[in-house]
């Protein structure tokens, strides 16, 4: 996968609207792995401990999203 890397992104679910956030938390990982491990035990931890000023009823998830490496493409 040469010029790819996996990237965590927060996702946060508006439970009022149907509205999906995503923001990319500028981590990368080499291996799919450790992103995915990451990502669960980040979405696992408590809505407290991981977002501040967000409605405590939305959901928010990390995920992994496989991406071009930053830099590798120029146009």
């Amino acid at each position: 996968m040469k010029g790819l890397v996996w990237a965590l992104y927060l996702m946060v679910q508006d439970p009022g609207a149907s509205a999906t956030s995503w923001a990319y938390t500028g981590v990368t990982y080499l291996n799919k792995q450790s992103c995915v491990s990451d990502a669960a035990t980040f979405t696992k931890m408590p809505i407290g401990s991981k977002a501040d000023g967000v409605d405590p009823k939305s959901s928010i998830a990390y995920v992994c999203v496989l991406q071009p490496k930053p830099e590798h493409y120029k146009g």
